[in-house]
C-alpha cells in the first residue's frame, strides 16, 4: 500500500470545512421531502424523495449557479431514469445482472472524466440498482424525484443567496470533460469492465455467497469501487470503514425510533446531512453516515420489526461482501495499470 500509515488519515479532519449552513443545507433539502411525504401516507415516496434530495446536494459540482443547477438536474433526471429502468425491467434475475452491468459499465467508463459527469453516472447506476432491488411502484415516486430534486436545488440557491456559491476546486471545462467521458479517459476499458463486472458478480453470485440481501452488497460496490487501480487502495479502506461502521450505528438509531415516524425522519435528515459535512471533512465519515442514512430510510419505508442485533449482523454480512467484492475489483483493475507502469 502506498501508504503504510494510511490508518491515521481515517481521523484527519479538516476543521476548515466546518459549515453550519452546510448542514443546515442538506438537513432541510431532505427532511422536508422525507417529512411531507410521510404525512402523506407515502412512506416508500418519502423514501425516494429524501434519497434524491441528499444524492442532487451531493452533485453540487460547478464554478457557476448555472452550471451547478444543471449538474443537480442532470443528477434529478439519472436517478428518474435509472430507477424506472430498474423498477420496469428488473424483475427476473437475468435482467437484473444485465442492468447493473450496463449501468456500472457506463459510471466506470466515465469515471475520471468530468466530475460532474462521473457523479451522475454513478448515482444513475446506484438508482438502477434501487429500483431493481425495492421494486418501487408507487405511482407518486415520479413526482417524488422531482420534488427531491427541486427542493434540493431550492435550498442549494437560497444558501448561494446568502453564503455566495462555494469555489470549486475540481473544475473542469464540460467540452473537455464530455472528450474525456466519451474517450473513457483514464479510467480505461478495462476499469469499466472490472466496475460492471464486480458489480454484477455481487447480485449474480448473492444466493452462493449466501448473502442475505444482495442489494446491499451492489450498493457497497457501487460507492466504494474507485478507478485508480492500486493508487486508490488507500482511499478503498476508508470507504470501507466507513461504510462498515455505519450499519450498528444505523441500526442503534432505527432502534431508537422504532415506531416513532417523525423520530425516523429527523434521524434520516440529520444524518444526511452530517453525511453531507462528513465528505467535505473525511471520506471515511461521509461514507460512515451515507450508510446510516440509507439503512434509516429503508426500514422506514418497509416498518421493518427485525430484531436490532440480526439487523446488524444481515446488513454487515451483506455491507462486507459488496466491500470485499469492490477490493478484489480495485486490485484486478490495477493489475493492468500497475503492468503500464512497470514497462
Amino acid at each position: 500500500m502506498a501508504n503504510a500509515n494510511w490508518y491515521r488519515d481515517l481521523f484527519r479532519i479538516d476543521t476548515s470545512q466546518v459549515s453550519a449552513l452546510l448542514f443546515a443545507r442538506a438537513a432541510i433539502a431532505v427532511g422536508v421531502p422525507l417529512l411531507g411525504f410521510a404525512l402523506a401516507g407515502h412512506r416508500s415516496a418519502a423514501v425516494v424523495a429524501g434519497a434524491t434530495a441528499l444524492f442532487v446536494s451531493l452533485s453540487d459540482i460547478g464554478r457557476t449557479r448555472r452550471e451547478r443547477i444543471g449538474t443537480m438536474t442532470l443528477t434529478t433526471i439519472a436517478i428518474l431514469v435509472g430507477g424506472f429502468v430498474g423498477d420496469k425491467y428488473g424483475g427476473t434475475s437475468l435482467w437484473d445482472e444485465a442492468l447493473i452491468l450496463t449501468s456500472a459499465f457506463i459510471a466506470g467508463w466515465v469515471s475520471n472524466s468530468h466530475p460532474a459527469i462521473a457523479t451522475v453516472a454513478r448515482f444513475a447506476a446506484l438508482a438502477t440498482a434501487a429500483g431493481v432491488g425495492m421494486q418501487v411502484t408507487d405511482p407518486v415516486a415520479v413526482a417524488a424525484v422531482f420534488v427531491g430534486g427541486a427542493c434540493a436545488m431550492g435550498v442549494a440557491y437560497a444558501i448561494w443567496k446568502i453564503h455566495d456559491i462555494p469555489p470549486d476546486e475540481e473544475f473542469m471545462d464540460w467540452t473537455v470533460g464530455v472528450r474525456r467521458a466519451f474517450q473513457s479517459a483514464e479510467a480505461g476499458l478495462w476499469f469499466a469492465i472490472c466496475y460492471a463486472g464486480a458489480c454484477a458478480f455481487s447480485l449474480f453470485v448473492a444466493q452462493k455467497l449466501g448473502v442475505h440481501n444482495p442489494d446491499w452488497a451492489t450498493f457497497a460496490v457501487i460507492m466504494v469501487m474507485r478507478p485508480e487501480g492500486m493508487v486508490s487502495l488507500k482511499q478503498v479502506v476508508r470507504y470501507m470503514v466507513g461504510t462498515i461502521a455505519g450499519v450498528p450505528v444505523a441500526t442503534l438509531l432505527a432502534q431508537l425510533s422504532s415506531n416513532y415516524m417523525l423520530a425516523q425522519i429527523a434521524f434520516a435528515a440529520i444524518v444526511a446531512a452530517f453525511g453531507r459535512l462528513g465528505f467535505a471533512l473525511n471520506a471515511a465519515l461521509g461514507y460512515m453516515a451515507f450508510t446510516v442514512f440509507v439503512i434509516l430510510v429503508v426500514e422506514l419505508a418497509v416498518e421493518s420489526s427485525v430484531p436490532p442485533f440480526t439487523l446488524v449482523l444481515e446488513r454487515l454480512y451483506d455491507v462486507s461482501i459488496g466491500c470485499l467484492i469492490a477490493l478484489v475489483g480495485t486490485l484486478i483493475a490495477g493489475i493492468k495499470s500497475r503492468h503500464h507502469t512497470s514497462r
